[in-house]
């Protein structure tokens, strides 16, 4: 499997829009632990990353999403969409894609840096309820974009109680890998939950199409 699967977006603006909004959560972050969150504006973050508010708030749209964004999702979405080619597949197919991508996307995503944002952003989401509950808004819209993109890579009507309950378990499944790691105090390593985690989740999406 090529890792071009998960490469960054083609374009340079693409590019550029990304590597511009890690770098920013990453100032944002910075600033939350050392200041608190609630003492932190836009403002403050946008002056510290050397860009406008208004940048901050197009990129991010609210003050939650410095915390939330997760720059990994876009490249999983593409992922899925270009699996095994761009004709549509059975989904066993598309499954049997997707355990061959799990180890390169694992690897590739989860880096030393990733993992310790995730972990601060975790330590927010439990502690801000604003976050949390932002949190929830986040996943739902996570789980539509995963259902239409199933539904358009598979042929299936996107209402198909299959492709709901493949679209949720995928997304809240990974949200209960993330829990459980928080719960542990991040003992283990999150590259290790997240393979275990997916494993289980492509297993259960398998049956369900059955």
């Amino acid at each position: 499997m090529s890792d071009a699967a998960v490469e960054l977006p083609s374009t340079s603006w693409e590019r550029r829009k990304m590597e511009a909004m890690s770098r920013i959560q990453r100032v944002a972050l910075d600033l939350f632990d050392a200041h608190g969150y609630r003492n932190v504006t836009i403002e403050r973050v946008a002056a510290a990353a050397a860009v406008s508010p208004s940048s901050v708030y197009r990129y991010f749209g609210t003050k939650e999403m410095l915390v939330l964004h997760d720059e990994a999702d876009p490249k999983i979405l593409e992922a899925i969409r270009t699996a095994g080619g761009s004709t549509t597949v059975e989904p066993t197919d598309l499954i049997a894609v997707a355990r061959m991508l799990v180890p390169v996307l694992v690897e590739s995503l989860l880096t030393e840096e990733s993992e310790r944002r995730i972990r601060s952003r975790l330590l927010y989401t439990a502690a801000i309820p604003e976050i949390k509950a932002a949190q929830t808004n986040q996943m739902r819209d996570m789980a539509e974009q995963f259902r239409v993109l199933f539904a358009e890579r598979t042929g299936f009507d996107p209402n198909d109680l299959r492709v709901r309950m493949a679209a949720a378990t995928a997304v809240w499944g990974c949200v209960a890998a993330l829990d459980h790691w928080a719960g542990t105090d991040f003992a283990d390593r999150l590259k290790d939950v997240y393979t275990r985690a997916v494993g289980a989740i492509i297993d259960q999406i398998e049956i369900i199409f059955r």
